[in-house]
């Protein structure tokens, strides 16, 4: 897979076609565990280099990644987050 920035991060353009892969957005894993979500979504877009837990109460930045998914956590910061639950459709971003 080669680098091209324009991939990663940019302003907060939410519609950006310059995202790669066939899949952007997981409704079928709500409700999973983490550790479970944090797999499929690895195998099934392999240009997300960055999957990151967050608690549902999360103060996160105002950039899109492209490389990025962040996962909403059912349970507060210091939980066990691969074992605690998705409770909001994990998307790229």
């Amino acid at each position: 897979m080669s680098y091209h920035p324009e991939w990663v991060c940019q302003p907060n353009h939410p519609p950006n076609a310059k995202c790669r892969g066939s899949k952007l957005a997981w409704p079928e894993l709500v409700g999973k565990k983490g550790m479970e979500a944090k797999a499929v979504i690895q195998k099934e877009n392999p240009y997300v280099s960055a999957v990151v837990y967050a608690p549902p109460d999360a103060v996160v930045t105002d950039d899109y990644c492209c490389n990025r998914v962040r996962l909403l956590m059912n349970c507060d910061a210091g939980c066990d987050y691969d074992n605690s639950t998705v409770f909001q459709v994990p998307m790229v971003g």
